[in-house]
C-alpha cells in the first residue's frame, strides 16, 4: 500500500509536511472527507497509559470507542454511509511495505509494537480505575483523537495507518522517514 499520497494527519505537533491539529474538530473532519489521490489517511496521536516497559510508538491495530460519542452527528452526509463498518479499518505495518517507498530502508514501521487504542473523550481525565477499566477490555493506551478521525475516514472510505506516539516521546528518524515518502 502507498503512503505517497496518503492524506496525513498530526495530532502531536511534531511531524512537518502533516496537517497538523491541536484536537479532533469540524477541519480534520473536511479534511478526511475531501477528494484525494489515495484511500489511506496517515494520523498520528498522543497516547497516555502505556504500560512502562512498553512505552514507545505503536502501530494501532483496532481501537474501543469509549468517548460514548460519535461524530457522524447532523444530517447525513452523502460521502458514506452512517454507520461505516470498521472492522479492518487499520492497516497493518506489513499492509505499508511497498516496493517503491519502503523496501529500500526496510520498512521501520514494522519494528514498532502493535496495540489497541481506547478513544476517550478529549478533556476526560483517565483514573487508574479508568485504565484498569480499559486494560481488562484489551486496550493498550488510551488517546483522544485517532478513534474519532478514524471514524470519519471510514465514513469517507478510508483505511487508516495509526500511529499513537507516548507523551513527551516523537517518532524515530527512519519511521518518519517511513511516512514521508
Amino acid at each position: 500500500m502507498q503512503l505517497r499520497y496518503a492524506k496525513r494527519i498530526d495530532f502531536t505537533g511534531d511531524i512537518a509536511d502533516f496537517d497538523n491539529f491541536e484536537q479532533f474538530g469540524e477541519p480534520v473532519i473536511e479534511l478526511l472527507r475531501a477528494e484525494g489521490r489515495s484511500k489511506l489517511a496517515i494520523i498520528v496521536d498522543r497516547g497516555f497509559g502505556f504500560d512502562p516497559s512498553h512505552e514507545q510508538a505503536h502501530v494501532v491495530i483496532d481501537s474501543l470507542n469509549l468517548s460514548c460519542d460519535n461524530p457522524l452527528v447532523g444530517p447525513n452526509n452523502p460521502i458514506g454511509e452512517r454507520f461505516p463498518v470498521v472492522n479492518n479499518i487499520y492497516v497493518s505495518a506489513a499492509d505499508t511495505m511497498d516496493q517503491e517507498e519502503t523496501w529500500s530502508i526496510g520498512n521501520p514501521l514494522g519494528k514498532l509494537r502493535n496495540g489497541v487504542a481506547a478513544g476517550v473523550k478529549q478533556g476526560h481525565i483517565v483514573s487508574s480505575e479508568d485504565l484498569v477499566t480499559c486494560n481488562r477490555l484489551g486496550a493498550n493506551f488510551y488517546c483522544y483523537n485517532l478513534v474519532p478521525a478514524m471514524i470519519i475516514a471510514a465514513h469517507a472510505g478510508l483505511r487508516v495507518l495509526g500511529l499513537v506516539v507516548p507523551e513527551g516521546q516523537t517518532l524515530q528518524r527512519d519511521v518518519l522517514m517511513a511516512i514521508h515518502r
